[in-house]
């Protein structure tokens, strides 16, 4: 990123390069089923169309569209962006397993934590009404955690099918 943005536009003061180069992003997002030619004849299309209306959202671009160099330089960011996105799409497999991996880990440190703590006043009135209301023999409260009140009612609200039969039968 560094390489394109300090070989691009340096003719143009920072500010009005980091707004084109904002918008030219942004704007490659919104189309991303043209190649870079036919983006930046859109950009064209556009900037003309917003300047014949009164509205121009950059001056200093209608000011270089005759300059070659400023064309280049916009095909080039436009190449560049396209580089980028396919990099972020072939490593989306692996930020979603770390993802995943950094999901199960803040689980197991929960769960770790639950199970050190006492359950709450709260919990246990939960676990009495599960229990009743689905006809459980409750457990022994003596000793048990958060974690365990917590499996225990997720056992009674989501009972586990015994070898795999269907009760749908």
């Amino acid at each position: 990123m560094q390489y394109i943005k300090n070989s691009v536009f340096l003719y143009l003061t920072p500010r009005q390069r980091s707004q084109l180069v904002s918008f030219l992003r942004s704007f490659a997002k919104k189309h991303p089923k043209m190649n870079a030619i036919e983006l930046l004849d859109k950009f064209i299309e556009e900037e003309n169309y917003y300047n014949d209306v009164g509205s121009a959202h950059f001056e200093f671009a209608l000011e270089n569209f005759s300059n070659d160099e400023f064309l280049s330089d916009i095909k080039k960011f436009f190449e560049y962006i396209f580089w980028e996105l396919k990099q972020k799409e072939a490593q989306k497999p692996l930020i979603e397993r770390q993802k995943a991996l950094q999901k199960e880990a803040r689980k197991r440190a929960n769960d770790f934590k639950m199970s050190k703590l006492k359950p709450t006043k709260k919990q246990l009135w939960y676990y009495e009404k599960v229990a009743k209301a689905h006809n459980v023999p409750q457990k022994p409260l003596e000793g048990a955690t958060r974690l365990d009140l917590k499996n225990w009612i997720m056992e009674i609200i989501e009972p586990k099918t015994q070898g795999g039969e269907d009760f749908d039968e």
